[in-house]
């Protein structure tokens, strides 16, 4: 209640909140959050969900969770987003509206933020989980083709005699 000698207290508008007891002024909902009339806290938007971009873009308060957006494939949104966290190289995430990313898996790769898929690793190189690019096999070693996929450098085998094999081999020259 701004005003003194008032028989009631004042509701706070969509898109305001007040919690304490005693207030003469409310306050703007935060960013990644929205508020209903009569809001005691700013309730944040649910994982996977971010803050309506054109809304903020307008000054324009999110006053419902149907204001809350999906977080787009690529990206992933946790609890209280203001806006989509793109996947860091390492990790993916294919699907729309997600809490989390997911890192590769052994074997696959990504070098790019914001992917929605793992690359397989490449020809005389070895991709463990979570991998941001494909290493190598150092040299004095060549991939494994009995391997469908190789996981560590342990998985590099040595080259024999009378061959050699320069960093990143596929096959014994």
């Amino acid at each position: 209640q701004p005003s003194t000698e008032q028989g009631t207290c004042a509701q706070c508008v969509a898109g305001k909140y007040q919690g304490g007891s005693g207030e003469t002024a409310c306050f703007e909902c935060v960013a990644g959050s929205y508020c209903e009339a009569g809001a005691s806290a700013a309730l944040p938007c649910p994982s996977g969900r971010h803050q309506n971009g054109t809304m903020a873009a307008l000054n324009l308060s999110m006053t419902s969770e149907d204001d809350c957006v999906g977080c787009p494939a690529g990206a992933f949104c946790s609890t209280g987003a203001a806006e989509p966290t793109l996947c860091s190289p390492g990790t993916v995430q294919p699907n729309a509206s997600q809490g989390t990313g997911a890192s590769c898996g052994a074997g696959t790769f990504v070098n790019a933020s914001g992917a929605t898929a793992c690359l397989e690793c490449v020809a005389g190189s070895y991709c463990e989980a979570g991998a941001s690019a494909p290493l190598p096999c150092p040299a004095g070693t060549r991939q494994n083709a009995s391997l469908d996929v190789m996981r560590g450098v342990e998985d590099c085998i040595t080259c024999g005699v009378g061959v050699f094999c320069s960093v990143g081999s596929a096959h014994a020259t």
